[in-house]
């Protein structure tokens, strides 16, 4: 997410703009560094800004501070990805990627939102610092009622060395009796920030009035601020007299207008120009107004000498020919500006607006530009640019918001937006909206005359009309869009679509070449919203043919997502995975999982990611003889049920539980999933297993020789095979050896054929038993070796390693304690000689901690920062936070603080605990 720096700036104040007011400062210093809550509250111009500002400059030091600036049409997801940047020189301890924290925010899920607001109170309170300042300026502007919903969950719960302070023209709507009763709440009203006739005495004098004139200025502006700042200009630039007895919002457009009037016409025309921006630098007022970059760092200047009413703020990125500042119009300067902007050149106002947002780097901001300038179709232009991307890092609240902004009768036409608007429903797996809106995108661009948009909007329909199990319409759409010529990205959504189609219809054998197709267009792809849209189903493994693009899919998302905290890695690991575990490489598939789940918890477990793992983890646990684990996931799982939104999405959670109650012959689980599961050819293997755990051999046999009449239907994840062996199995135990043999004959050849056992690992029972059968010459040697050595694998199998932990969202709106392993104490060097820094240091000899772990390690205990560190081993920031998270995870210990001190070998602070 991007956004412009200068939002999570406090301005600086300038020299002699300001009195001193030691009533306000005092009773504010003390309630920022005492209270949970601290409420400026005032209309416009009361100097709510300015007071905080001045007070982040006098936290006594060591205290940290985040300023966040809000603006119209910030919501939740920008709130906290500001939050997260303007804390960043504090090195929170992140135990989960922040990003992630803020798409769990932002969910729809309460349970999620629960989590992500205590994850965020235990990284701050695990920051080193003596006392923190979250400073929220503007609240007012926000209308996302989800930002007051999560305050909310961590206001009442923040930690004694945090304070949230809040400047809003209007009480937020904030659950606030609660601390006001607990003497939690600080309120500083209007009242308060008048400032009285000493103080106007003062700021008068600054300007050369005498007493009597400043007496009589504090009469008319009532101690106003902003009023009093105006005036004074206009004074100062025209020797003007007030005339009204008292100045309200409507006296400070006359005054700004005495200003503005008093200025030299150039200048003037300037800040009338700029006033659509929503900060002024060099580069940017230039482009608005034409101006070489010279005379507009010129302008700049100018304001700043003048003390017209602005505030500054650091540049962002300085040039030698920009200014080394930022510039910020007062809301009611910006406001007096833009009514005479409109009033005398309203011609001119939309196309100042669109070169505003030509120069705005926050695509945000941009499309609110563009729509304020009535520029609604490259508003819609812009989104559609960016959403899937944005989608892909999990922001799909805002991208909704954003497609809420625009006028509903204009957004029913665009393409665009209703292409955007079904990828959020897409997002959200809420099909019927995204059907709706494809719809509605595909007649907007066949009115168009677009084909290639058409097509796209097509393509994306058939993926909706496959979850309504409407097969012939998914079809006879993607038959007539693969004889087509498509765009790239066109073609990689067709295909997806094509592969949902195969599986769905039983066409099991075309699921491969259409896997190798959309990887060969991937390869070449590197946006991550393509390859995230790719995920593998669970029930891609096992199919003939897959093997070699799933395991394309692996190693090219894992490229693609680098180190990037988006689930994209974690799926990349779900699919390594399967891909070592369907090879018989057991270890290394639990391996792969153990980093999934890793991966999956740093990127907060999202429900996509965290069901594939569950999907794996159940088969893994079976295979390896875990049987109470495995059946526990598979609980967990039809618990799950009621989250999904439709019939296809429960057959498919059903028939994967199923396959579980199955490996851990589980007569209960399996008879429940069968009452739900409607007909269908691959759940006829089932009701022979359930024959089978009945006692009713003969009728298990008919329902598993019914189903190998469709046995391509029937192959999902190794189902052909392991139905073939429990035949087998039957048929020799019945006393039929060469039948038993001949429906075999198919296992060998596909294990042959593939190279890997594939579904034979999931029938341990059967191999075992036809392992042991005497074959004679029944059955060519080379195949008897081949069951010993598939018995043997297996039995090595089990019982297998201790599982991971499962991904569990919590169910309470509780602060978790956090899980720690347990960490080995002081002891003598085992003779470990991995690295120097483990001889020098024998308490690391018994972790289990990367070569760059233990020496990220050593740079904490050195006083490093993250910054440092990240550069000293030319690592990414995000690289150096999961590191940190898993040191602490692995020594036990909540601060890098701590990390410091075991590394160090001195004792813990019981403090700290």
């Amino acid at each position: 997410m991007t956004f412009a720096r200068t939002k999570i700036q406090p301005p600086r104040l300038r020299n002699g703009a300001l009195v001193e007011r030691r009533g306000l400062e005092a009773r504010l210093g003390e309630a920022l560094l005492s209270h949970r809550l601290v409420l400026v509250c005032a209309a416009a111009g009361y100097g709510k800004t300015a007071a905080l500002a001045r007070q982040i400059e006098r936290l006594p030091t060591g205290t940290a501070h985040a300023w966040i600036a809000l603006d119209e049409g910030d919501d939740l997801h920008r709130l906290l990805g500001c939050l997260a940047a303007a804390l960043e020189p504090y090195d929170p301890p992140w135990r989960v990627a922040p990003e992630a924290l803020i798409a769990q925010a932002t969910s729809t899920d309460a349970r999620q939102r629960q989590t992500a607001a205590a994850e965020l109170l235990n990284t701050l309170d695990a920051c080193e610092v003596p006392h923190g300042v979250i400073v929220l300026d503007d609240l007012h502007r926000v209308d996302d009622e989800a930002v007051f919903g999560f305050l909310d969950l961590l206001i009442r719960r923040l930690g004694p060395r945090w304070t949230m302070a809040v400047a809003s023209r209007s009480q937020p709507p904030l659950t606030l009796a609660r601390l006001r009763a607990a003497g939690e709440l600080v309120h500083i009203g209007q009242a308060e920030l008048q400032m009285d006739r000493d103080e106007v005495r003062a700021l008068a004098a600054t300007t050369g009035l005498d007493a009597g004139e400043a007496d009589a200025l504090h009469q008319r502006t009532q101690g106003w601020a902003a009023g009093l700042r105006l005036a004074l200009s206009a004074m100062h630039e025209r020797g003007s007299v007030l005339r009204r007895a008292t100045l309200d919002r409507h006296a400070f457009e006359f005054i700004a207008t005495e200003v503005l009037d008093g200025l030299p016409p150039p200048l003037r025309d300037f800040l009338l120009q700029t006033s659509v921006l929503p900060e002024l630098t060099a580069a940017r007022t230039a482009a608005v107004t034409g101006l070489p970059l010279a005379e507009a760092a010129a302008m700049l200047d100018d304001i700043e000498r003048r003390g017209l009413f602005v505030s500054v703020l650091d540049a962002e990125a300085p040039t030698e020919d920009d200014a080394p500042f930022t510039l910020k119009l007062h809301d009611l300067f910006r406001d007096a500006l833009d009514h005479r902007l409109h009033r005398e050149r309203p011609q001119d106002v939309a196309a100042l607006l669109e070169r505003a947002a030509a120069t705005e780097p926050d695509a945000t901001r941009r499309i609110g530009l563009l729509l304020r300038a009535g520029r609604h179709a490259e508003a819609a232009q812009v989104l559609l640019a960016i959403g899937p991307g944005e989608l892909a890092e999990g922001a799909v609240a805002s991208m909704a918001r954003l497609v809420a902004q625009f006028p509903a009768e204009w957004a029913i036409g665009s393409p665009e937006l209703q292409r955007m608007r079904g990828l959020v429903a897409w997002a959200r797996w809420d099909f019927a909206e995204m059907l709706d809106a494809m719809r509605q995108a595909e007649s907007a661009y066949e009115a168009r005359g677009d084909v290639p948009g058409q097509q796209a909007t097509q393509a994306y329909q058939a993926l909706a009309l496959n979850a309504f199990g409407r097969m012939h319409e998914a079809g006879q759409r993607l038959s007539v869009l693969r004889r087509e010529a498509l765009a790239p990205d066109v073609r990689i959504a067709v295909l997806v679509a094509c592969s949902w189609h195969a599986l769905e219809v039983g066409a099991l054998h075309r699921v491969g070449p259409v896997l190798d197709e959309l990887m060969d267009l991937l390869q070449r792809d590197s946006r991550m919203a393509s390859w995230y849209h790719c995920m593998p189903l669970p029930r891609f493994n096992g199919l003939r043919g897959t093997a070699v693009p799933l395991q394309r899919y692996a190693d090219g998302a894992q490229r693609v997502a680098g180190d990037t905290p988006t689930p994209l890695r974690a799926s990349a690991m779900v699919q390594h995975g399967w891909r070592r575990l369907w090879q018989g490489r057991l270890d290394e598939a639990e391996d792969a999982w153990r980093r999934g789940v890793a991966d999956a918890a740093w990127v907060g477990n999202p429900v996509n990611v965290r069901q594939h793992l569950q999907a794996l983890a159940a088969v893994l646990h079976a295979v390896r003889g875990r049987r109470a684990e495995a059946l526990a996931i598979a609980r967990t799982r039809i618990e799950e049920i009621a989250a999904h939104r439709n019939a296809w999405s429960h057959a498919q959670l059903l028939f994967q539980v199923a396959r579980v109650a199955v490996l851990c012959d589980d007569l209960a689980l399996l008879s429940s999933c069968l009452r739900r599961l409607p007909d269908a050819p691959q759940h006829v293997p089932l009701r022979g297993h359930a024959a089978r755990l009945q006692g009713r051999l003969d009728d298990a046999i008919a329902h598993w020789q019914q189903a190998l009449q469709q046995e391509e239907r029937i192959d999902l994840v190794g189902q052909a095979a392991e139905t073939r062996l429990h035949l087998a199995q039957a048929l020799a135990a019945g006393g039929h050896p060469v039948q038993a043999a001949a429906v075999l004959a198919p296992v060998f050849a596909r294990v042959d054929e593939e190279g890997e056992p594939g579904g034979v690992l999931l029938a341990g029972g059967p191999v075992a038993a036809l392992a042991a059968v005497d074959w004679q010459h029944m059955l060519p040697a080379a195949r008897q070796a081949a069951l010993r050595t598939w018995a043997r694998l297996l039995q090595a199998a089990a019982p297998g390693p201790e599982p991971p932990p499962q991904i569990v969202l919590p169910t309470a709106p509780t602060v978790p304690a956090r899980a720690h392993p347990p960490v080995e104490e002081d002891g003598e060097d085992d003779g470990d000689p991995e690295a120097a820094s483990v001889s020098a240091h024998p308490r690391l000899a018994r972790l289990s901690l990367s070569p760059r772990e233990r020496e990220v390690l050593a740079r904490i205990a050195n006083g490093d920062s993250n910054k440092l560190i990240a550069r000293a081993f030319d690592l990414s920031p995000h690289t150096v936070k999961r590191h940190v998270a898993n040191l602490l995870d692995k020594l036990g210990v909540d601060s890098r603080g701590q990390a410091a001190a075991w590394y160090r070998g001195e004792p813990r602070d019981p403090r700290a605990d």
